[in-house]
């Protein structure tokens, strides 16, 4: 029965779940080193997505086929969690000299993170028992945001320095959502299963414009959404400890929240109900119970005139990015040809409000360098955006241009990073004098 409960129920498990859907740059230390351009231009593009359970071969098969039990039993206590980040940015570096050097760039960041309570797995793996009632959690978040900043970099004393002032811009917020869930069995044979989340995801411009009129993006909006926008300010500061090895500390604060001035609401649903299950499992030809699944407007929300889609209204909703602090280090025992580069700090994500969420971060890096560093190889282990990741990188830098790559096993527990649970990519190149 529990094993007939668990497979009956597989699809409306995942209309649950489909209701809550490197080379660092920042804070990368070693400030004492000397440029390797007068002048630059160039990007950075980078993409890492994780979880905690599903590997690439169970999903890149012919004919999947997923143990519930097994997966019920390795689920750990956390549930399963999946995250994604991806940045792209651009600029330009002019090195008068090591004391003078300046950066502007311009960024667009993001971020998503859902994670399903271990309850789910375990009645997918056991069923559950007879007029039994069982809960389950769905959270999620996601966030976007544009950024464009300068940075001041010189030494003083000794002392590496960098002052970054960032004006961010919110385009997309999605704050901490809960599905509320439900599944019920009787010794008559009914199931019942159904969720529910309110959904609100506050935007930078009123999207209904868009969605609903086919509206093009203006001068005009571009304007109102620079406008809205909030500040961070980051500051690094490094020195000389020992021979080869430069430590010093390096921070975030936000100080200014950025606005989303629009709102638009729905509530996401599933259900699934069949009256007799006992027929269900004895009659192999009766149709298979389907589950229902989609999202309303929440005012007709369960009224017998429910309409799907979106709600539009003006509500503001502040936001900001990370706040971050944290020690690191470069370690050169046998010259620069030789870099290890550990960092330890934490993170917490829209700080100052309801939603904030605290961890910690960490990486640790070696770099080897060959022929007068045109030939760089890079390998080491982080938890950077609520993301584990081994990751491998090679560079060329001929000083004209620079070419620089780097994949990365990822996951959202260490332990998973092992198991091709997701992967990252880095790409950046440099051109200049």
């Amino acid at each position: 029965m529990k094993k007939t409960l668990s497979t009956s129920l597989f699809s409306f498990i995942f209309s649950i779940i489909a209701i809550s859907a490197g080379y660092s740059v920042e804070f990368s230390g070693d400030l004492l080193s000397k440029p390797h351009r007068i002048f630059e231009i160039g990007f950075d593009s980078s993409a890492n997505f994780a979880n905690n359970t599903l590997g690439l071969n169970d999903v890149l098969t012919k004919n999947i086929e997923i143990d519930l039990q097994k997966m019920a039993s390795d689920m750990p206590k956390s549930g399963f969690d999946i995250g994604l980040n991806d940045y792209e940015k651009a600029f330009v570096n002019l090195n008068i000299s090591s004391r003078f050097r300046f950066s502007f760039f311009t960024e667009l960041e993001s971020s998503v993170n859902l994670n399903v309570s271990k309850d789910l797995f375990d009645i997918l793996g056991s069923g559950i028992e007879l007029d039994e009632t069982k809960s389950v959690d769905v959270t999620a978040c996601a966030d976007l945001f544009y950024t464009m900043g300068a940075s001041f970099q010189t030494i003083i004393k000794g002392y590496g320095i960098r002052f970054t002032p960032t004006y961010f811009v919110p385009l997309m917020y999605v704050p901490k959502t809960s599905a509320n869930t439900s599944l019920t069995m009787t010794s008559e044979g009914k199931i019942e299963a159904k969720a529910s989340a309110n959904v609100d995801v506050y935007t930078a411009v009123n999207m209904k414009d868009y969605k609903e009129n086919d509206k093009s993006v203006s001068d005009e909006d571009i304007g109102a959404i620079l406008s809205n926008g909030g500040f961070d300010f980051s500051f690094e500061i490094e020195r000389n400890w020992l021979h080869g090895l430069n430590a010093g500390l390096y921070t975030r604060i936000p100080l200014v929240a950025g606005t989303l001035n629009y709102k638009m609401s729905t509530i996401a649903y599933a259900s699934f109900y069949e009256d007799n299950l006992l027929e269900y499992v004895t009659d192999k030809e009766k149709e298979k119970p389907k589950p229902n699944h989609g999202h309303v407007k929440p005012s007709t929300y369960g009224t017998e005139n429910e309409e799907e889609g979106f709600e539009y209204s003006e509500d503001s909703y502040k936001a900001y990015r990370p706040l971050k602090f944290g020690l690191n280090a470069t370690y050169m025992p046998w010259g620069r040809w030789f870099k290890i580069q550990p960092s330890l700090g934490f993170a917490v994500r829209n700080p100052y409000t309801s939603d904030a969420i605290f961890y910690m971060e960490y990486a640790l890096d070696c770099r080897l360098s060959a022929v007068k560093e045109i030939f760089n190889v890079n390998f080491g282990t982080a938890y950077q955006n609520q993301i584990f990741q081994h990751r491998f990188g090679v560079g060329l830098n001929f000083r004209a241009i620079e070419i620089l790559a780097q994949v990365s096993m990822c996951g959202t527990s260490f332990l998973s990073t092992f198991h091709t649970r997701g992967y990252g990519v880095f790409a950046g190149a440099r051109i200049g004098l």
